[in-house]
């Protein structure tokens, strides 16, 4: 008996056809005694419950005691989940009909190399491109390459949880996630089996990432009320690699929230406790994010103008809940202090600098030309000054402007907007897309510039045609954002900014067509 995702009130006893324990019954009441072959009566039988992701609590009492009352001197009940499959499928997964010879040999390394975080990344990276291009001919095709992709991401998963080291799981999750959506889109729009059969395999891929997620940061949470805690934690001599890590570490909680919110979203009437347990998850991220700045002061000085993305992450969820707006005030306020301070002394000022070992030699003292060059243009001041304006912080936002009009008057500052290109581009990174809105004018009234930022979202509607978007899973466009480094829709904000956020309960951000 197969139940994907999670295991909750209503997919175990609910109206679905495929409730668990209608299912369970009609296996006991129809099946046993009516359909085992001769041959085979009289033997012990085992009924396997196969969850995709875990038993729920409230639901685990009644679980325990269905399986309690039916258990027989010749029927027994075992419960399975993606763990135990991926144990089960490593002795044969290799095998040549089930995964191409160039897969197998990827899997392998990337599985070997789990220490290696980078390069086990890249092998799996290579297994999964490998996968999706024998997905684009035959519907049957597409449906066999997100399954294979979510037993190759369980395998990881499983593997990278033994070996203590969770970094290249993560990341392939976040990899894996995308490459599937943009298997699974091909199908939008459609209702046939295959459409069925893919957004099951998709539901796979989806529950393995969320449990990545899950086992990583259940190893960071614990330690956000630390002071320097995490940042110590990186273990690096290196300045720039604790502010590297930091930043990308501030992202992934935001991204853990926004996923809690958009769960809480999805519930029905019905659901009430759900919703407001993800609700609940997702202020807590929230206020972890507000301790992981108060304990690590490196989360007030970005070193890289890309690392906007994450702080436009982490800045989105906190704002969602009025009472979390202050210390919105006070991270922007601190932030814009420290870079003015940074840009006047010629210290680590943020730049457009990507490579690591440029980054290292980050500021060149006395070199004006290089000065300009590294910061010739910035997405990073712009967030800042957005989302001053939408708290109302004018102390801030005149911040931000003071800053253009003294020290970076040759600064081009632009915001981004997906484009036609996108859709067939943003879940793979295959190619660049999306439109740029250049020279933004910090110079004018906050009023002014939130006007000019957001009547540009309605110029370019394109993100309300992404088929994340169009099908309700818009939490994949800021994943893919942040994993190919691409800044974050301006949408987003004005979705908030439209529905006028007074209450201190989240709710689903609308982002107007």
């Amino acid at each position: 008996m197969k139940q994907s995702g999670d295991l909750t009130r209503k997919e175990w006893d609910g109206d679905a056809v495929q409730s668990l324990r209608p299912s369970l019954n009609e296996i006991l009441d129809a099946y046993i005694p009516n359909r085992i072959p001769v041959e085979h009566r009289g033997k012990e039988i085992v009924i396997c419950i196969t969850i995709g992701g875990d038993v729920q609590e409230q639901v685990r009492p009644q679980l325990t005691g269905f399986i309690s009352q039916n258990t027989s001197p010749n029927i027994s009940f075992e419960e399975w989940n993606g763990d135990r499959l991926a144990s089960l499928i490593q002795s044969s997964f290799l095998r040549e009909d089930l995964l191409p010879a160039g897969a197998r040999s990827q899997l392998r390394k990337a599985l070997a190399l789990l220490d290696e975080p980078d390069a086990a990344y890249r092998h799996f990276d290579a297994l999964i491109t490998l996968l999706s291009k024998s997905a684009m001919s035959k519907s049957a095709d597409r449906v066999r390459a997100i399954r294979q992709i979510s037993i190759c991401l369980w395998m990881l998963f499983a593997w990278a949880r033994e070996s203590a080291n969770m970094e290249a799981a993560y990341r392939s999750g976040e990899l894996t996630l995308l490459r599937a959506w943009n298997i699974l889109r091909e199908f939008a729009g459609t209702d046939t089996k295959a459409t069925d059969a893919s957004l099951t395999a998709f539901s796979s891929v989806f529950q393995a990432y969320q449990q990545i997620c899950t086992e990583f940061l259940s190893k960071v949470l614990p330690h956000v009320n630390k002071l320097h805690g995490l940042s110590s934690a990186v273990r690096s001599s290196c300045g720039l690699d604790v502010n590297l890590k930091m930043f990308d570490l501030l992202g992934r909680v935001a991204m853990a929230g926004l996923w809690s919110y958009w769960g809480a979203s999805l519930c029905t009437q019905e659901q009430q406790k759900e919703k407001e347990a993800a609700f609940a998850d997702a202020a807590a991220h929230a206020s972890s994010i507000k301790a992981l700045i108060s304990n690590n002061p490196v989360l007030c000085m970005p070193v890289k103008d890309s690392q906007s993305t994450d702080i436009s992450v982490a800045l989105l969820l906190l704002a969602l809940n009025k009472d979390d707006h202050e210390s919105i005030r006070n991270w922007v306020g601190e932030m814009i202090d420290r870079v003015t301070f940074a840009l006047t002394v010629n210290g680590q000022y943020p730049c457009i600098l990507e490579s690591y070992s440029d980054l290292l030699v980050h500021p060149k003292i006395g070199d004006l030309e290089y000065r300009k060059s590294v910061t010739s243009a910035s997405v990073l001041y712009p967030v800042i000054a957005m989302f001053a304006g939408f708290i109302s912080d004018a102390d801030t936002y005149d911040k931000v402007a003071n800053l253009k009009k003294e020290q970076l008057q040759h600064c081009n500052f632009q915001l981004w907007y997906p484009d036609d290109q996108s859709e067939d581009r943003l879940y793979t990174n295959s190619d660049s897309h999306g439109a740029t809105l250049s020279d933004v004018r910090v110079d004018l009234p906050k009023e002014g510039f939130l006007k000019q930022v957001f009547t540009e979202c309605e110029h370019s509607p394109h993100l309300m045609q992404l088929s994340a978007f169009r099908l309700g899973y818009w939490p994949l466009i800021i994943v893919a954002c942040r994993h190919y480094g691409l800044p974050l829709p301006v949408h987003f904000l004005k979705g908030l900014e439209e529905r006028d956020v007074t209450d201190t309960k989240v709710t689903q951000p609308e982002v107007p067509a």
